[in-house]
């Protein structure tokens, strides 16, 4: 895969998570076996963790509106190495349940095999969304 396909793959997420699309259509970026993980507590903050396959990923773009109210999503950086990139940025989002505000700089490791993400890793302050969800 090269590099240039590779970040238009991303852009095309982005594109589709920007613009309202429904959580199937942004869940078509991604292999029907993608390798998700946003580290955290799942246990106090529930759309974090493992998740497997489009149709958890579907329903994990379903399920956020339920707890986080998107404040800001900025992309500041966007680089790949043929298979690889990484989105670099900043966020805010409120909490539904607590009102809470989680204001947090994030890292997006992704891997794109057949113009599809197969892995994907979100880093944030996850000690920052645990607080923010209690």
């Amino acid at each position: 895969m090269s590099t240039e396909k590779t970040i238009e793959v991303i852009r095309t997420l982005f594109a589709k998570i920007s613009s309202g699309q429904s959580p199937e259509a942004i869940a078509e970026c991604f292999s029907q076996d993608v390798d998700w993980s946003i580290p955290g507590a799942s246990d106090i903050a529930p759309w974090v963790g493992e998740r497997k396959g489009r149709a958890a990923v579907a329903a994990f773009y379903r399920d956020f509106g339920t707890c986080l109210q998107p404040k800001e999503f900025n992309i500041k950086s966007l680089m790949a190495d043929y298979e690889r990139g990484v989105a670099l940025g900043s966020l805010q989002c409120q909490v539904i349940r607590t009102g809470k505000t989680i204001t947090s700089e994030f890292a997006i490791e992704f891997e794109v095999i057949n113009e599809l993400i197969t892995r994907y890793r979100f880093f944030e302050d996850s000690y920052g969304v645990a607080v923010a969800a209690q």
